[in-house]
Parts: C-alpha cells; sequence; structure tokens
C-alpha cells in the first residue's frame, strides 16, 4: 500500500461544494502551472525546489510517484488516452543532439507517462507527437495539431495517411477510441473545404463521416464534437456524436449572446457541456441549452466539472489573486461565491486536488 505524504499546514479556506470537509492529504508545492487528474494519479506541471517539473501523485495519499524536471518554462501539460488508459503528456522544447546530415537543434516534443508515472512514449524526432494512442506526423499549434499528413501506432506501423488541404492549415482535433477527427480547412481533391471528418484508424483509416455544412468553429469535449456557424444575425450551435457524425442537437442565439467555447468541461455525472465566452450550459445527450443564462455572469472560463457542479475562474485584474465561483451545472444556480481555491482535477477514485497558499490538498468527493 502507497504510504501517505507527510503531514502538512491544514487548509484554512471556506469550505468547498462537492468535497468533503476535512481534507485527506497536503504537500508543500511552491506553483502549479498545470494539473489533471489522470486515473488514480495527478500530474501536475509546476516548481519543485525552484525547478520546474512533472510530478505523479498519488490522489489518494498525496505520496509522489515520480518527479521528471522539465527544462522548457513554456511547457503545457494536458491529459489525454492511450488506447482507453489515461496518460498524461506534456508538450515541451527539447535540445535534439546532431545526428548524421542533420545538426543540433531545439524541437516541440511530447513526453507521454501514464498514472504510475511511467513513461509511455517520448517524440523520438522533430515532428511527431501523441494523440490519443497513435504519433502523428505534423506541427504543434498550442495542445493542438496542423498539417497532419500521417498517424501511426506507437510501434512505427502506419495506421492512415490523411489528406492535407492545399491552402491552408489542417487540423487534427484528436484522437477518441480510434477515431480520428479531422479538419481539412483547405480545398480538397473533391472540393469540400472546411468540414470536419471522421477516420476509423482500426478499419486501415476508413471515411467513417463527413458533416453535412461547413463549420466556422469547433471543439471536442467528452466524446462529442460541438460546432458553431453565424450568419450575420444569429448562430447555430451543433452536438455531434464522434462515433457516428450523427447529429444530437443544438440550439440557435443571437449573435450578442453567441457560444465560443473557449475553454470547455464535461461532466459526466450530470451529462452537461460547459463552454465558456460566455458561461453556456449544453445537455450532452441532446445538444439542447439547458440554461439560458446563468445568474450571476462574470467574465470566467471553466476550471473543472464534477457530480453536477462547475467551477468557474473568475477574470480578475492584472496581479489580483484568482477567484473562483462553483454552480450547479444542470440548473446555473450559484452554490459558491469569491472561493479562493477549485478542484484542478478529480480522480478515478475520487480524490479532489486544490492548490491554496503554495501548498496542494487533497480532498475527498463529498458522498
Amino acid at each position: 500500500m502507497t504510504e501517505p505524504a507527510p503531514a502538512g499546514p491544514a487548509y484554512e479556506g471556506p469550505a468547498l461544494p462537492g468535497l468533503a470537509t476535512e481534507q485527506a492529504w497536503t504537500i508543500p508545492l511552491g506553483s502549479i502551472r498545470d494539473a489533471v487528474a489522470v486515473g488514480k494519479s495527478f500530474a501536475v506541471l509546476g516548481r519543485a525546489a525552484d525547478a520546474l517539473a512533472l510530478q505523479v501523485i498519488d490522489a489518494a495519499t498525496g505520496k509522489e510517484l515520480k518527479s521528471i524536471p522539465i527544462e522548457d518554462e513554456d511547457a503545457t501539460l494536458r491529459v489525454d488516452t492511450d488506447h482507453g488508459k489515461p496518460v498524461a503528456v506534456v508538450r515541451h522544447k527539447r535540445q535534439l543532439a546532431a545526428s548524421g546530415l542533420t545538426a543540433e537543434s531545439i524541437q516541440m516534443s511530447d513526453l507521454v507517462v501514464d498514472e504510475t508515472g511511467a513513461e509511455v512514449w517520448r517524440s523520438p524526432e522533430g515532428g511527431t507527437f501523441f494523440v490519443g494512442g497513435y504519433v502523428a506526423e505534423g506541427e504543434a499549434d498550442g495542445a493542438g495539431l496542423v498539417n497532419v499528413s500521417k498517424l501511426s501506432t506507437l510501434a512505427g506501423e502506419q495506421a492512415v495517411a490523411l489528406p492535407i488541404g492545399a491552402e491552408e492549415e489542417n487540423s487534427l482535433l484528436g484522437v477518441i477510441e480510434d477515431k480520428a477527427v479531422y479538419w481539412p480547412r483547405g480545398m480538397l481533391l473533391d472540393e469540400e473545404a472546411a468540414v470536419v471528418h471522421g477516420f476509423d484508424l482500426s478499419k486501415g483509416g476508413s471515411l467513417l463521416w463527413r458533416l453535412p455544412r461547413d463549420v466556422q468553429g469547433r471543439t471536442i469535449v467528452g466524446d462529442s464534437l460541438f460546432t458553431w456557424q453565424s450568419d450575420g444575425m444569429s448562430s447555430t450551435h451543433s452536438l455531434y456524436d464522434l462515433m457516428t457524425g450523427e447529429r444530437l442537437g443544438g440550439f440557435e442565439v443571437s449573435n450578442s449572446v453567441g457560444v465560443r467555447c473557449a475553454t470547455s468541461a464535461f461532466d459526466a455525472d450530470s451529462d452537461t457541456v460547459l463552454c465558456d465566452g460566455p458561461l453556456t450550459l449544453i445537455d450532452s445527450r441532446t445538444g439542447e441549452l439547458r440554461v439560458p443564462a446563468v445568474e450571476n455572469q462574470r467574465e470566467v472560463s471553466v476550471e473543472s466539472a464534477f457530480g453536477g457542479i462547475a467551477y468557474l475562474k473568475v477574470k480578475q485584474e492584472q496581479g489580483a489573486e484568482p477567484l473562483y465561483l462553483a454552480l450547479d451545472d444542470r440548473t446555473g444556480k450559484v452554490l459558491g461565491g469569491d472561493l479562493p481555491a477549485a478542484p484542478l482535477g478529480v480522480s478515478t477514485d475520487g480524490y479532489a486536488l486544490i492548490w491554496h497558499n503554495l501548498h496542494a490538498f487533497g480532498f475527498r468527493r463529498a458522498a
């Protein structure tokens, strides 16, 4: 059994909706750049002993399982899956040694670890990245990928060659359960422009579906694709099943309240898709707008969502400490305001990670 982390100071902030009142553990962490839940662990990108590192922490005890130095101060962290198993992916710049005719260079790379901190995969060379258990050849665009020409298995077997548009960058939106979701923004040979496609990688990359019309924006939330388009007066929003391409439903609003989903989250406990810009609650089963207007609306970004509760980071003046808002993501009712902390992730065994006053705290989800 994993031993608990050494006892630390108690959390002194207000009770957080959806969490037990007593903390399970606490550890000192000088800063957190980002944190994600990976199965029964948390992956934390932050500073330890004044050096940037990826730390993998047991969610139930706070015990450090692994610490990996990361030299790139601009590194990013996200959660992904390797054929159903959760993994953490750090995208960072690293120096590649000279080899043959190739000079020494700095390349964007992916480091992938599982919930124990064990390395699953690392980019062997520039221009290769991890997505959904596959290796993509393309270019990094933040956490996304563009100009992806080929997807291969981690063992190097080619799964599918993807078409490249002739005019603009092309986006690989993600790989969900061996289904690649691809947005060719340039003109293809069949002259279908800006149409999202779904490919079945388990069947040699056969085309599964293609959306029936152009879209202006899109994001993957859970196992669904959320899209929007505008005619100048109003915006139409649709939710699609990524496995079949079937439209689950949608809604239409005036452009003054058009939804852009700059950040998003999915609460499987309440079947709610959350989009900000402005904050919008959408039923993941029907694609319908669940709450037309959330009370006490402020400029917010989605931090996390679980158990029917969403935590939102409220925009503050530059230099001010962040504050958070908790609300019922089925009704939009505010459950707590001006909170100094929020869950950064919730593990599969029911623990939440909180960062407050230079310490990380573990709390059990409320029964």
